[in-house]
């Protein structure tokens, strides 16, 4: 009786332990979100533009050294409306590059 009980409290402990690497795993070790390189587009908490035959939606960056990046110029150059940026920067105290 008494190594049936050792047993199953090996295994719940083995489980637990297996459970808690798991979970701190995907908070800790996570890939990141954004890949140095890459374009991205930010929707979230930005407005919308008041010109959408002329411009599209969000606010357009690139990620390079470990942050997303914006300017003004990037934002123009990729169909963004400036406004836009300049809102979205306000709102966020974020500063851009130049």
């Amino acid at each position: 009786m008494t190594i049936l009980i050792s047993i199953m409290f090996i295994a719940w402990v083995s489980i637990v332990i297996i459970t808690i690497y798991e979970w701190a795993k995907k908070i800790f070790f996570a890939p990141p979100i954004f890949e140095e390189g890459y374009n991205y587009i930010i929707i979230e908490n930005t407005e919308n533009t008041k010109f959408p035959e002329k411009y599209s939606e969000g606010v357009f960056a690139w990620y390079q050294n470990g942050e997303l990046q914006v300017s003004e110029e990037y934002q123009i150059a990729n169909g963004g409306d400036p406004m836009v940026l300049k809102k979205y920067l306000l709102k966020t105290n974020s500063k851009k590059v130049n």
